[in-house]
Formats: C-alpha cells, structure tokens, sequence
C-alpha cells in the first residue's frame, strides 16, 4: 500500500512540474517598450481571389483556409501619428510568394523563382527596409499562396525600430531558446558518448534513441519558435529543417520502445505498435521521396503523420494507464517521463488540428510546448538508464574483480598458473610463431634462510618488476609458482631475442645497484615453436624449461669451480 502511494505521489510531482514550466513558458513574455513598435492591424483594403473586404482589422479577419494558385491583395495607410527610429517592416506569411509595395514602388521580393522551381518556400518572418519618412505612406503586399490548407487569418504587420527588434525577440523567446538549445547540445552529447559504449553494452542503444529524439524535437521547436534566424534568415532551409525533424523525430521514440515489456505481455498489441512502427518509417521515406522529387510538398502530407501520431500517442497512454490500474509497471521514471511526453504531444496534436483545419482560432502563428515534454521524457529516461546502468556497471566491476582474483597473482602482479594454462591452449589454437621463456630465481633458498621469507617474497616480486620492465611491450609475463616465471611472445616477427637477453642483463645489474643487499639474480632458457614445429606449447615450455636448468646448473659449476 506504502509503495501504491508513492507511485501516485510521483505522478503527482510530475503533473505538478508540467504545469508549472507551462505557467512559465506564458507568462516569460517581456513587456516591450511601445515606442520602437507600432502595429499595423486595422484599416485594411483585402482582396482574396474576387473577394473583396474593406476596412479590415487582421486581430479579428477570419476566412476559409486558403488554397494551392489563391492571390491575396492586401492594402492600408500607414499612420502618421508615430515615428519609430531606424524603420524596418516586419511581417509573417506562410508557404506564399511574398512582394512588398510602398508608394508603388517595389521594396521587397520573396519566393518567385522557387515557385517556378516548385520548390518549398517555407513560413517565417519577412524584414523588410522602408524609407525614415513612412508616415502617411501605402503599404501594399501581394501574397501567392503555394501550399493547401496554408493559412485562415493573417498576422498584422509591424514597424520596428531595427535596432531592437532581433534582441526584443529573443528577450520574449528566452525559455523556449535555452531548453530547445539544451535539447540539441544534450541529445548530440549522448549520441556520441552512447555511440562510444553501445559497443560494449547494449542497453546504451536506448540512449541512442533518446539522444536522436532529443535533438530532432530541439530542432523542431528552434524551428516552430522562429529562433532560426539567430542563425539564418533562410525560410527555406528553417522550413526544410522543421518538417525533416518532425517526421524523422518520432521513429526514435517508438524505436524506444519496441522491445519494452509492457508492449510484449500483449500479442495483438505488440503487433499493432510494431505495424505503426512500420508505417511511420516508410511513410518518413517516402515523404521524403516526395519532396526530394517535387511531387509532394512536407506540407502536403502533414495530416497523414499527424494521424499515426494520434493513434500511437493514445494506444500507448492506454497502454500505460492500464498496467498502472493492473499494477504491472514498475519503473517509475518510465511511466512519468512517457506520460507527460506524450499527453502534452496529443494536446499539441489536437490544438494544431482545431487551429489549422477547423478556422476556429485567429492564431496563425502556432507554437508548440512539445519541448517541456520533450525535456521531462529525456531527463527522466537519462535517470531511470542511469539508475539501470549503475548496476550493470557494479556488476562488470564484480565480474572483473572475480576474473582478477582468478587470473591474478597475489604477491606480483603477474598473471598466474591458470591463466598461463590458458595462454598454452590459445596458443596451440591461434599461433605458429611464437616463443617462450622460463626463469628461475637464483639463491632464493639461500635468501629465505639467512634473511628470513619476507626478504625472500621482496626477491620475488623484484623480478617480477625486472621482466614486466623488460617483456611487457612484446609480450606477456606470468608467475608458475614460487621462484618459477614464464614469458610467452605471441609473434616472434621482429623479436631479437639477444637484445631482450642484454635488456634483462641491464635491468637486473640496475637493481642490484638500487638493492645490493638483495643480489637479483635468475637462471632463463628460451625456446620458440619454430625451433620445434611438431611439438605444442606445453612441450615447448618443457624445452625452455630445461634450457634454463642446464643454465642454473652450469652457473652452480662454475660457483664450485
């Protein structure tokens, strides 16, 4: 019951949290100072087609959605009863060939050679440079629509003081910029470090997903805010950007999902969310398709997307709000970050629809809050993978914890017997050029009795020390037991044995120098499989082995001598 309430409560912070950025998001507008803008909203002469409307004013004009070849014919007097310093004309029109008239004279020119191109004009803001002395003077703009369905009501046009109207504009968009702006820079973040580790651990590929949403959704909604022009006054390309992010988008967020266990405990439902996985896919390529071949425009097909995005979006908030009631989710984060993503997407979805096809709303410029969404769906599946990944991590370093304790010598360091054991089979199943060594420690008898074992195990892992110096860089050392090493080279091409013997040589003589009172000293032979191509490694250690007894045994002679 404990644990029901808490589940509950978190729902609760995160509705809670959702309102809060939305209350944020509408009142983070800035008040601007009145005199470096005047609106031009009443007074219009309007011609739509053979349609003739006078004395409009633009806040309240409201007419059937306009039409692919539609001319629309917009005219008033500027008021002389306000001067804005540094004048530019600011106006906001969508998928239409744009030309600006002051006095009959031509000022601005928008859009009529990609028209003949039939290419995507794309929507946005038009600035436009009028004389200091506008007052009293006609404005007239000619618009040629090139879409369907492009727009209902029109935004009146404004004269701003150029000097503040590109700061004043990202002043008013602040939050919308920083949290699309973080999107972005986190989603390519994660792309690359999930890119670097997908290769070792597979739930990283999740991330990569997340990582794609996050920057398709930050892109999208630079885009819907017109913050683009911070970067380019390029309506085409801010347009090409939009609709490209907005249908490649959603795979990554489905792709999300697609093996996740609240979609396989239910056969039919599993197969209907992969079939829209599908869908969503080839529809995405073959808009692209479309475009790319002039055929079809984005915007042509934007109700077909917006419908799969319907029918998913409200499947999978089924979906959830079902396994909550029959208690079979326990990731919370999970449950909170998809929610709040896809509830504020569908009323996204919803709110476009009523504006855009039902001409209820005089809004013509539409913005989206999907990047609230977007960021909580994100932050919180970074918290739930990060809270996953810690335990695959501890459990890696146990694992290799385990492998060391197996694998390792205690005392040196140095790989021990059964890991040499191994290094034999591996070698008999991959080499033919290969070469070992074996080494045995002189006098260590002798040191253990006089000096006690402790300076015998300080004997010990001094050449250990000696031969990781000398061999760690063409091959690799391993302690037998007691006084008793081996070194297996892998690939002997290159390898001048007599030089690793003077390296040996020099580095023992050095520590004896350091340590006098210890006296290192080793008994070696080596042997290599091309001395003996019949036998296996395991025979070719024993020769190796015998070289170095034949060696201690002629050092003991020469002693007695």
């Amino acid at each position: 019951m404990k644990r029901e309430w808490r589940k509950w409560l978190y729902l609760l912070i995160g509705l809670i949290l959702i309102l809060g950025i939305s209350f944020v998001f509408g009142i983070s507008k800035v008040k601007l100072d009145a005199s470096n803008y005047l609106e031009l909203g009443d007074n219009w002469h309007i011609e739509i087609n053979d349609q003739v409307y006078e004395d409009v004013a633009l806040h309240d004009f409201i007419f059937p959605s306009t039409s692919k070849g539609d001319v629309i014919k917009m005219s008033c007097s500027i008021p002389g009863n306000k001067t804005i310093n540094n004048p530019i004309l600011r106006l906001y029109f969508i998928h239409s060939v744009v030309e600006v008239k002051y006095n009959d004279t031509i000022y601005y020119e928008y859009g009529k050679e990609l028209k003949k191109e039939n290419k995507l004009l794309g929507y946005g803001y038009h600035y436009v440079h009028i004389p200091t002395d506008y007052q009293n003077g006609k404005l007239e703009v000619i618009l040629q629509v090139t879409e369907d369905d492009a727009f209902s009501s029109l935004t009146p046009p404004e004269i701003c003081n150029n000097d503040v109207v590109q700061r004043d504009f990202i002043i008013q968009n602040r939050i919308p910029f920083a949290i699309n702006m973080f999107l972005i820079v986190f989603g390519i973040l994660l792309l690359l470090v999930s890119l670097i580790f997908c290769m070792k651990y597979k739930q990283f590929m999740k991330l990569i997903c997340v990582g794609g949403f996050s920057v398709g959704i930050g892109l999208w909604s630079l885009c819907n805010y017109d913050l683009t022009m911070m970067f380019t006054y390029n309506l085409q390309l801010k347009t090409y950007m939009e609709y490209a992010s907005f249908y490649i988008a959603p795979i990554f967020v489905w792709l999300y999902f697609w093996g996740d266990t609240f979609l396989t405990r239910y056969k039919v439902v599993n197969i209907a969310y992969r079939i829209l996985v599908v869908i969503q896919i080839i529809f995405t390529i073959t808009a692209f398709f479309l475009q790319l071949t002039g055929i079809l425009h984005f915007p042509a097909m934007l109700r077909i997307q917006h419908c799969i995005l319907v029918v998913t979006c409200i499947g999978v908030i089924l979906l959830t709000i079902h396994d909550l009631i029959k208690k079979q989710l326990s990731n919370r984060f999970l449950i909170l970050g998809m929610t709040a993503m896809l509830v504020i997407g569908l009323c996204d979805i919803i709110h476009f629809i009523v504006v855009k096809y039902w001409t209820i709303s005089e809004d013509v410029h539409y913005t989206s809050i999907i990047c609230i969404g977007t960021m909580i769906f994100v932050l919180s599946q970074l918290a739930e993978f990060g809270a996953g990944i810690t335990n695959i991590l501890l459990q890696g370093a146990r694992a290799e914890l385990l492998e060391q304790m197996a694998y390792v010598d205690e005392m040196t360091g140095l790989v021990n017997r059964r890991r040499c054991e191994e290094i034999w089979d591996s070698l008999d199943d991959e080499q033919t050029n290969y070469g070992i060594f074996s080494f045995d420690l002189n006098f260590l008898k002798k040191v253990n009795d006089t000096k006690g074992h402790a300076k015998g195990d300080v004997l010990i892992k001094m050449m250990a020390q000696v031969l990781q110096n000398v061999f760690d860089s063409v091959g690799e050392v391993g302690r037998i037991g007691g006084d008793e090493y081996v070194v297996f080279i892998r690939d002997m091409k290159g390898i001048d044995i007599q030089e690793l013997i003077m390296r040996l040589k020099e580095e023992l003589k050095q520590t004896n120098l350091e340590n006098p009172e210890m006296n290192l000293s080793a008994s070696y032979g080596f042997c290599s499989h091309e001395q003996y191509p019949d036998l296996d490694s395991r025979h070719i250690y024993r020769k190796a082995d015998a070289l170095m007894y034949e060696m201690k045994a002629s050092m003991k002679a020469v002693r007695r001598d």
